[in-house]
């Protein structure tokens, strides 16, 4: 899978608003992640994969003086990103591909990722990436929704025609610890606002019944968060 069906897939997503929905449908669990963080005044910030941008707002507007900075492959979503910027705060949006980050070493205090690092075309480089831009001690935190072991996401790849990483717990704390990574910790965050009433259900081919957007729910976003030594 190349890094231009990626992009034009997102693409895609940005022109037919599907970009924008994704903090309807994402929002509480980055918002739970983001608050416990611990992002410090003038920290620098990425928000890996940032979409349009949402994220990244959310991050700048955490501490005092924060620079956040946004990267995504898709021009269309970096535009929108753009658009919707407030020009008060302290954010920047940038194309770029999660395996190539256009930072020095340990320039970043922080890297964030919500719903992103498993398109990484080589995930052990795009990793060993974050490592290097944060500064010593400096963290990365790190939410999926598709990995295994959460109820019906092992259609998700076939339903966004991307090849996607559909790893355990067990995988992806092996994959940061052999990035360099020392503590890595991982975390099940679940949206406050429950998955709603099954009489306003409706089934579709990720979610077939009640009982597997449910069961799929209780499960929670994986958050993986680690430490730079």
């Amino acid at each position: 899978m190349s890094h231009e069906k990626t992009a034009s897939t997102f693409d895609g997503w940005a022109r037919s608003g599907r970009a924008e929905r994704l903090e309807a449908g994402h929002g509480d669990v980055a918002r739970q992640v983001i608050e416990r963080m611990d992002i410090r005044p003038g920290h620098r910030v990425l928000d890996l994969g940032c979409g349009v941008g949402w994220a990244t707002r959310l991050l700048a507007a955490r501490s005092a003086g924060v620079q956040a900075i946004g990267i995504d492959i898709s021009p269309a979503m970096i535009d929108k990103a753009a658009e919707l910027s407030d020009p008060q705060t302290r954010t920047r949006y940038e194309v770029g591909d999660l395996e190539s980050l256009p930072f020095g070493d340990g320039e970043l205090d922080r890297v964030f990722s919500m719903e992103a690092l498993y398109y990484a075309h080589d995930l052990a480089q795009a990793l060993s990436e974050i490592h290097r831009v944060l500064e010593p001690g400096g963290h990365a935190d790190v939410v999926v929704d598709y990995y295994v072991g959460r109820s019906t996401t092992e259609v998700w790849a076939d339903a966004v025609g991307l090849a996607m990483h559909h790893l355990d717990e067990a995988a992806w704390k092996a994959a940061f610890h052999a990035a360099g990574f020392g503590e890595v910790e991982c975390t099940h965050v679940v949206d406050r606002r429950g998955p709603g009433a099954e009489r306003d259900f409706k089934a579709g081919g990720t979610f077939p019944v009640w009982n597997a957007y449910r069961a799929y729910h209780e499960a929670g976003a994986l958050w993986i968060h680690a430490q730079k030594a």
